[in-house]
């Protein structure tokens, strides 16, 4: 009597996983000790130099290098190079800063004056700031509204360039 070729699931997933094991056996023997051995008998290996942290951007201890290192002015919102030329950012969650042409910005307090909703940064080349809530625009130049359901415009924060970075006045 034949024998049938019946596929049997647990048998391919029993297949799978072996293979995959054993695969994993063969990486992890690639990963083994990366000491070297000294090349003439008797010596010392050379002593390791100290860990070096220059390329890790993540530690903060080394002093700062110049001026491009110092630290913002005081009431620093953003860094200018952050405020896209006929755009805009969200500073510090509250203030929307604008620079609707380059060189002028601007800043607006970013709840909607309707119901509080965060309005969206504008995109470069946008000339209106929307609210996600309920579609209210306002201009990028002055913050005033240009159509509601919003009654007045976005209120005005006072901001000077210093150093590199928006300030709030």
């Amino acid at each position: 009597m034949p024998v049938e070729d019946v596929f049997n699931p647990c048998s391919a997933r029993r297949a799978l996983l072996l293979g995959a094991g054993a695969l994993g056996v063969v990486v992890l023997a690639g990963c083994g000790d990366d000491e070297q051995t000294p090349s003439a008998a008797g010596s010392q290996p050379a002593p390791s130099a100290a860990p070096s942290t220059a390329g890790n951007p993540f530690d903060n201890t080394a002093p700062a290098a110049g001026p491009s290192d110092a630290a913002p002015p005081a009431g620093a919102l953003v860094a200018v190079k952050e405020v896209p030329v006929g755009g805009g950012v969200i500073a510090k969650d509250t203030i929307l800063v604008v620079q609707a042409k380059e060189g002028t910005f601007k800043a607006y307090q970013a709840g909607c004056p309707h119901q509080g909703v965060l309005v969206e940064p504008p995109t470069p080349g946008a000339t209106t700031i929307m609210c996600p809530g309920h579609n209210s625009h306002f201009k990028i130049a002055d913050g005033s509204l240009a159509r509601g359901p919003a009654t007045r415009g976005l209120s005005a924060v006072p901001v000077k360039v210093q150093s590199g970075y928006v300030v709030q006045v």
